[in-house]
């Protein structure tokens, strides 16, 4: 297995209208996460900064994890979350989304999952593809009826927290040259996916890119909380080349599990420097990484 040099910068903002930013960030090999509390309730705010920490915790940095343990950590989370909702009259909950760099069957993966409406989206040279699927009312009604009435965007059927917390989780293999753009939908209600692409690929280096899509949401009404990561694989990941057109399936690509792990077992792990989790107290908070490598 070889190593692998990644650039990465995250950008969190509380948007025009909000007063409060409820998504949290954590963006450090080998986890790059987005949780974003869910409107509407109590301590959204700390469901989302309790989800990311277990993982800032858990996960030991600047190496690669493993699909059982980050199925474990994310058991771990949604325990953690259900503690700040308890005793909370209106609950509390968040969405989790975004990549783990893992090794599986010796070879480098992006471990991508998703529970809610934030997305993952991989761009390569000009090509951009949603990785994830929204867990919400409208996307459920589009796919059953395409030309049916949509409900609101706001209504999400899966979370941390909620009663259904199921994730979905895809093994994309590590490509040299491939950009992962992990958002809230706090970027995706304001921006159409063709401007989107546009940016990540005329943007440049990730910290440009990223400050220019939180940018434009905001220009765009900002009515939610935005947080993006952009991540770069510069050297290290297989060669990849545009897709022909053909829809021949492989073992990459493929979701590995819809279900809930098993319960872990609890152990002592380092605790989380302040640097590693990025919550948003602050209206706007940044950090960009250049050229680390993960072995």
């Amino acid at each position: 297995m070889n190593s692998v040099e990644l650039d990465y910068a995250t950008l969190t903002d509380v948007g025009r209208l909000r007063q409060v930013n409820e998504d949290s960030v954590l963006a450090e090999t080998p986890c790059f996460l987005v949780a974003d509390g869910m409107g509407g309730h109590e301590a959204g705010d700390l469901a989302s900064q309790a989800a990311i920490a277990v993982f800032a915790e858990q996960v030991q940095r600047g190496q690669p994890s493993s699909v059982a343990l980050a199925g474990e950590v994310l058991n771990a989370a949604r325990l953690a979350v259900a503690e700040v909702a308890a005793g909370r009259e209106r609950g509390a909950g968040c969405t989790l989304t975004g990549a783990i760099l893992v090794t599986h069957d010796g070879e480098l993966h992006w471990l991508v999952l998703n529970i809610g409406d934030s997305r993952v989206y991989m761009h390569r040279g000009s090509e951009l593809r949603q990785i994830t699927v929204d867990h919400s009312l409208v996307e459920e009604v589009r796919r059953g009826d395409a030309g049916a009435e949509l409900p609101p965007r706001n209504i999400i059927t899966r979370a941390l927290g909620s009663s259904d917390s199921t994730a979905d989780s895809w093994l994309l293999p590590v490509e040299t040259g491939s950009r992962l753009l992990i958002c809230s939908d706090g970027l995706t209600s304001e921006l159409a996916d063709e401007e989107i692409r546009a940016v990540l690929t005329m943007g440049g280096r990730a910290d440009a890119v990223a400050a220019e899509l939180v940018h434009r949401a905001n220009d765009a009404g900002g009515r939610d909380n935005i947080s993006v990561i952009v991540l770069d694989t510069v050297v290290g990941g297989r060669s990849w080349h545009v897709d022909d057109g053909t829809d021949e399936e492989t073992d990459d690509g493929k979701t590995v599990t819809a279900t809930r792990p098993v319960p872990r077992q609890r152990s002592e792990a380092p605790s989380a420097s302040e640097g590693a989790l990025m919550s948003a107290d602050a209206a706007s908070t940044s950090a960009a990484h250049d050229s680390e490598q993960a072995s």
